[in-house]
This record gives C-alpha cells, sequence and structure tokens, in this order.
C-alpha cells in the first residue's frame, strides 16, 4: 500500500521535471517541503555558481577566439584604460578574476584574487580549467604542457592548432596564500 509521504514525494518529482532550470526546482521543492531558511540560500548559492560559470565560459570562448584571430580582434576585447597607460581592462569581465590587456604586446593577463588555503586555490584552479577546456572549440585548441613553471605548482597551456594563439593557466604559490592566472597570447599567423 502507497503511504502519503510517497504519493507526496512522486507528485513532487512529476512537478520538478516541469521546470526550464534544474536550479528553479530544487528552489521550489525546498519551499514545498519546508525546509531550513539555510537549505534555501544554499540553492541560492548553486544559482549564483551556474551563472557565473556560464559568464566565465562565455568570456573564455570569445577571448579564445580573439586570441585566435590576431591582433586586430584584440581591439574589440579593450575595455576603459588602468592606472598603467600601456593596458586596458578586458571588456570581458571574467567572474573572480582582474583581467588586463596589453596595448603594445597584446597579451591578455588574468589575476584571481588571492586565495587562502590550499585546497580552495585548487578547486578554484580545477574550475577554471574545466570552464576553459568547455569553452575552446576542440577542433583547433590542444592542451600541449602541463608542466609547473617557476613559483606554480600547477600549469597548463593550450595552443590553437591553427594560428598558434597560447593560453596558460597557472596555480601560483605564494607566501601564506595562492593565486590562479591566465595568460592569452596572440596567433603569430593570422587566420585567412
Amino acid at each position: 500500500m502507497t503511504t502519503y509521504a510517497q504519493i507526496l514525494l512522486m507528485s513532487l518529482l512529476s512537478i520538478v521535471a516541469l521546470f526550464p532550470k534544474e536550479s528553479e526546482a530544487r528552489l521550489f521543492a525546498a519551499r514545498l517541503i519546508g525546509v531550513e531558511q539555510e537549505a534555501l540560500q544554499q540553492v541560492q548559492l548553486s544559482d549564483s555558481h551556474e551563472g557565473q560559470t556560464n559568464q566565465e565560459t562565455s568570456a573564455l570562448r570569445r577571448l579564445a577566439s580573439a586570441l585566435s584571430a590576431g591582433n586586430e580582434a584584440m581591439i574589440h576585447l579593450r575595455g576603459s584604460q588602468t592606472e598603467y597607460r600601456e593596458k586596458d581592462r578586458l571588456k570581458l569581465p571574467i567572474p573572480g578574476m582582474e583581467c588586463d590587456v596589453d596595448r603594445i604586446v597584446n597579451y591578455v593577463a588574468c589575476y584571481s584574487s588571492v586565495i587562502g588555503t590550499r585546497e580552495e586555490a585548487g578547486d578554484r584552479f580545477i574550475r577554471f580549467v574545466d570552464e576553459l577546456q568547455s569553452a575552446l572549440p576542440s577542433d583547433r585548441w590542444r592542451k600541449v604542457k602541463e608542466e609547473p613553471r617557476i613559483d606554480s605548482t600547477r600549469s597548463y597551456t593550450y595552443e590553437d592548432q591553427d594560428s598558434d594563439a597560447h593560453i596558460d593557466i597557472e596555480l601560483i604559490a605564494r607566501a601564506d596564500s595562492y593565486m590562479v592566472t591566465i595568460f592569452g597570447w596572440t596567433a603569430t599567423k593570422p587566420r585567412l
């Protein structure tokens, strides 16, 4: 015999499937069941992470496309001028990163805020690597190196096979903190 709780759960699961976003379904289910306010805040936090991830992927995809196209395409990535005369802010915001475009050498440099623990830094590094891999067209971009450089604990380099543009992502260990960096270099041979 089916209990009231089982019927309620089956009804809830069939209603949840109607929501377009998984996060909306979780929020609805949490409110329906009457969970604590703290659980609702966790659902809302995952919503903001989901939006941040989509924004990161989009910005990284556009950055990779401009780097592949060469110096002329970099003009469209330039935002307002920084306090350094030869640098502009990156017009595409990458959440959790401060990014500049160098006007002279045509490269992009992004730095995360300071991260306190090795575990948190490793998690953020992996998140950026995953986002970068999902943003890069797999038919053109390849991971070519995984060797840590000076002052880094982890490092990956991705290269566009057609244009030689490349993106370096590193986890840097400082005296008592960590930082994730992303450097993007334009194509040496512009794509036709």
